[in-house]
């Protein structure tokens, strides 16, 4: 018995054909094309070199970062935030390297490497010691320069920020990119001998201990040969750029207040061979360059280093003067509020190449207001911060003379004293918050009196075409 019809009906209720059978059509939902997701292929190995894009660059799948090297003062440690046995007060330093945010707005990394001063470490004794001489600055810049030349990749932007002889690393870091680029991993096994030819560059008589690192047959590091040789062999990377380099009063051309009772009994001599060795002139690598300076530091030790632009270089320079004395202008005293306008100052300098916290200002503002209500007093007029009296312990010894803007002259590489050569195209500005305390007679060193800043007043006249009272 064939099955087939039966089939068929059961499957159609449609009447049969007498004539024969007729084919049955039966509608069916389409099926779905098989989706089958293979692995991917295999990248077929390259026999060439290896070519990896530079981060940074337009087009490029890469992130660049940014590295800023943020160098203290001379007894500051904001790693353990004490002095003395006391909270300290941070300098404009910390305070802008906690501004600075960890990753910009548009992701770039921020990365920020803190060195504390010369003199934070130790007993009061070695203490007193590493502050009055520089001892351990030298460690400072190496310390420092290290770290650039570990995690520099093409492409990434370097800041160098520094208060004080931390400002004097700083601009010895520059020096050093400018003379020799940042060495490789390769070129850092050979960094001591490395940097005691670069110290030595302009001794004559300089016999290296080993003769044959970096490399045989090494030229004076004074010579670009000894850059380039190294370059070809792999050990550095010329041409490096310094993004923006800030600092706050830079002490003294070779990085120590000189106090003339401690160089005639030979505690500071050894120090100023050492730091000799170190450029902090305004290099070509450098693409911008900012300082705060101090207008009512009087100690003699304390004598500032003013940049000067060389001929034909072109870094964008900004050298301005503020009211206050050398850690007014630094940070670090409790009424911050002077040091809190060279602090808005150097921000607004670097808001162009760095991504930084826009309440932090305020922040430092209102903290300041609650120091003033501690100390039952009201909030200062702008510009009329405590201006302290720094004259005060080893330093104070060594004279006070009152500083001149605008007229500096050259130093001498190897001593540090001034030669007979003005300085030029140092391009300094007096900071309006100058002219605000002088002509709203606000108050004198340690509040007592009327505010007279000698460095103006015994060269300039206060220009005013405003108010009755035009004899200030």
């Amino acid at each position: 018995m064939s099955l087939a019809p039966s089939r068929a009906r059961s499957r159609s209720r449609a009447p049969s054909n007498a004539r024969g059978s007729a084919p049955i059509v039966v509608s069916m939902a389409p099926k779905p094309p098989i989706e089958v997701v293979l692995p991917p292929a295999p990248r077929p190995r390259s026999r060439g070199p290896l070519v990896v894009e530079a981060p940074g660059l337009s087009g490029g799948r890469g992130m660049f970062k940014r590295l800023i090297v943020a160098c203290d003062g001379t007894w500051l440690n904001s790693d353990n935030g004490m002095m003395n046995g006391k909270l300290s007060v941070p300098s404009n330093v910390t305070r802008i390297s906690r501004a600075i945010k960890a990753v910009s707005q548009d992701g770039i990394p921020q990365i920020v490497n803190y060195h504390f001063g010369v003199g934070a470490q130790g007993g009061k004794l070695n203490r007193i010691i590493s502050g009055t001489t520089g001892e351990g600055l030298g460690d400072n810049v190496r310390e420092a320069y290290s770290f650039l030349a570990n995690n520099y990749h093409v492409g990434d932007e370097i800041f160098l920020l520094g208060f004080s002889r931390g400002a004097f690393t700083a601009r010895s870091i520059a020096g050093l990119i400018g003379q020799i680029g940042l060495l490789t991993k390769k070129g850092l096994n050979s960094l001591p001998e490395v940097f005691e030819d670069v110290k030595n560059r302009r001794n004559p008589g300089y016999v290296p201990k080993n003769p044959n690192v970096p490399f045989p047959n090494k030229p004076s590091a004074n010579s670009s040969k000894y850059a380039d040789e190294l370059e070809r062999r792999g050990l550095t990377r010329l041409d490096i750029h310094i993004k923006a380099i800030g600092v706050w009063d830079t002490v003294g051309s070779l990085g120590t207040p000189r106090v003339g009772w401690l160089t005639k009994v030979g505690l500071q001599s050894n120090e100023s061979k050492e730091m000799a060795f170190y450029d902090t002139k305004l290099s070509n690598c450098i693409e911008n360059a900012f300082q705060a300076l101090s207008l009512d530091e009087r100690r003699s030790a304390f004598s500032p280093a003013v940049w000067e632009k060389p001929e034909g270089n072109r870094t964008t320079l900004r050298q301005v003067w503020f009211p206050g004395v050398h850690s007014n202008v630094g940070g670090g005293y409790d009424d911050q509020q002077l040091a809190n306008i060279t602090l808005a100052w150097m921000m607004s300098q670097m808001a162009p190449f760095l991504d930084m916290r826009d309440e932090y200002l305020f922040e430092q503002d209102d903290e300041n207001a609650r120091y003033y209500e501690n100390m039952d007093e009201g909030v200062r007029p702008w510009s009329f911060g405590e201006i302290y009296n720094s004259a005060t312990g080893l330093f104070a010894l060594g004279g006070s003379s009152s500083r001149t803007p605008g007229q500096y002259y050259a130093s001498d590489p190897q001593t540090g004293r001034p030669t007979t050569r003005p300085l030029r195209l140092t391009n300094e500005y007096i900071h309006a918050s100058a002219r605000t305390r002088i002509r709203l007679s606000g108050p004198g060193v340690s509040d007592k009196g009327l505010y007279e800043c000698r460095a103006l007043t015994d060269t300039y006249k206060l220009v005013v075409d405003y108010g009755a009272d035009t004899s200030r």
